[in-house]
């Protein structure tokens, strides 16, 4: 008993001393993430698991949208993101002590379930707080709660409410009245339910700024994590000929109040234009396509692909389709969430290879393979026309 106790000592301080910037690559880090998520999997209760799900996340999720409320991060940073206790953050933000002082709610709650929020540096508790607990009841900031001063990530939190939690709450309801079908029109679907709107969500963020703005800061932030094509495609594949020297070749098109906000280096050309009219550029060597295809159910998806079709040259020019591609089994947690996400907010999917390969060859393309890297859980489709 003695022997084993040692050895589990041994484990946990081995545990406890991994760090994310261990890693040379996301594709090495991302092994031994995965395997925690599993080994934690094989560890909690089942009471565990429905209380983290069901009492431990909702709370930190309303503390941290109460703390962003207060704009706690940001006052705290206008100060130096200093050491202090509770009942100075109480002050700084000019709260009732029951929420964040010594004796407060929130303070509380944070304290007692460092599996979700604030921890020490014990060997136990080697998890992502909000905030780092110097000594009781003193704080200082983590590298976390830094991050959410940054409209790319602190937006997360203002759209969990205002758009994640609204179109989740209304998914089982929404799919019982539809008989458990997946609903097919993007301007009538979990998000039009939700929001009390008739509309695709696009029109909807046109008609609404304030949110709008939001959704865009959190495409900017899924954008500037996931990894780029060149970390899925080889170098050396049939993007090579793409060099700082031809970026005057380059065409980035879009809707146009999203191009006029763009942040393009020239000379790239930007060009507005709607992928459910004819493509204008003619014969290029390849038409790159990010996070388009998901956002559309079969009959949408399938226009969009025929209105590019007749541009492609044959025998020359290329359609990658970055997008999740659900493998048969284990599939990564963010092509699950994405796929659910997909539905509810837009009528789209994250899609199989056997169903990316019906709708290619079904708008007359030819299906080629499918990358994929240990560096990203999307994958990029290679298609050419037929």
């Amino acid at each position: 008993m003695a022997g084993s106790k040692k050895s589990l000592d041994s484990v946990i301080k081995n545990l406890d001393s991994i760090k994310a910037d261990d890693f040379d690559t996301d594709g090495d880090r991302n092994k031994p993430l995965l395997a925690a998520y599993a080994l934690v999997s094989r560890l909690e209760t089942p009471w565990e698991t429905v209380s983290r799900l069901c009492m431990s996340q909702p709370a930190l999720v309303a503390s941290l949208k109460t703390a962003k409320d207060l704009q706690l991060f940001e006052k705290w940073d206008s100060i130096g993101n200093s050491t202090e206790d509770s009942d100075k953050l109480t002050a700084m933000v000019n709260c009732d002590p029951s929420l964040l002082g010594q004796s407060g709610a929130l303070n509380k709650f944070q304290l007692q379930d460092q599996n979700i929020s604030i921890g020490s540096d014990s060997p136990t508790s080697g998890n992502k707080h909000v905030l780092q607990e110097v000594s009781a009841n003193v704080f200082k900031p983590t590298e976390f709660s830094i991050s959410l001063l940054q409209p790319k990530f602190g937006e997360w939190i203002n759209w969990l409410y205002n758009g994640s939690l609204p179109s989740f709450h209304k998914m089982p309801e929404f799919l019982q009245n539809n008989d458990y079908k997946p609903p097919t029109n993007p301007a009538n679907g979990i998000f039009q339910d939700a929001k009390g709107y008739k509309g695709d969500l696009f029109h909807y963020y046109a008609e609404h700024p304030r949110e709008g703005n939001s959704f865009n800061q959190l495409m900017d932030g899924i954008m500037a994590r996931q990894a780029s094509r060149l970390d899925v495609i080889p170098a050396d594949s049939f993007c090579k000929w793409v060099y700082p020297d031809t970026a005057a070749r380059l065409y980035l098109q879009d809707l146009p109040g999203v191009i006029a906000n763009s942040k393009c280096p020239e000379p790239v050309n930007k060009m507005a234009h709607d992928f459910f009219t004819p493509q204008p550029i003619k014969g290029a060597r390849v038409y790159y396509m990010h996070s388009i295809v998901h956002d559309w159910s079969e009959k949408p998806a399938h226009k969009i692909l025929e209105m590019l079709r007749d541009a492609l040259k044959l025998g020359y020019s290329k359609l990658p389709i970055d997008d999740h591609v659900v493998p048969d089994k284990s599939a990564h947690h963010q092509t699950t969430f994405f796929d659910l996400t997909m539905m509810a907010f837009v009528v789209g999917q994250e899609r199989t290879e056997t169903e990316f390969r019906t709708l290619i060859e079904a708008a007359g393309y030819r299906f080629v393979k499918v990358w994929r890297s240990p560096l990203a859980p999307q994958a990029i489709v290679e298609a050419e026309v037929a």
